[in-house]
């Protein structure tokens, strides 16, 4: 296993996931999540569970402030699984904490999870 490969591909994944979100690309978000993937966290207090439509839905709707930055702070890759995190600034005038789960499938990396927090 190359290791060092993996952490590259995952991270190609997660530049594509600022990508999306930046320029409001539903379909690049939508090509990088796996079509069973879950979005769960909490917003204004709510607990929210579910698929990621509706964070498309409300990229579709709403526009990313131009300061808006991320950061990918940790990469693992364990065989075809890895886990990251990656923070967000002034998305819709929030600050996130994202730890995403990714599988590899026929041989691309998917997210198959986000698991949010907002300050």
């Amino acid at each position: 296993m190359n290791r060092t490969q993996g952490i590259n591909d995952v991270t190609q994944v997660l530049k594509q996931y600022e990508e999306g979100t930046r320029n409001r690309d539903i379909p690049l978000l939508q090509s990088i999540f796996h079509e069973n993937a879950l979005m769960s966290g909490y917003m204004a207090g709510n607990l929210m569970v579910g698929s990621p439509q509706p964070f498309f839905d409300f990229l579709a709707a709403n526009t990313v402030s131009p300061e808006y930055s991320s950061s990918i702070v940790a990469v693992e890759i364990s065989g075809n699984t890895a886990s990251a995190t990656v923070y967000e600034d002034q998305l819709f005038d929030l600050s996130f904490v994202n730890n995403f789960q990714l599988i590899k499938t026929e041989g691309k990396w998917l997210i198959v999870a986000k698991l949010f927090h907002h300050d």
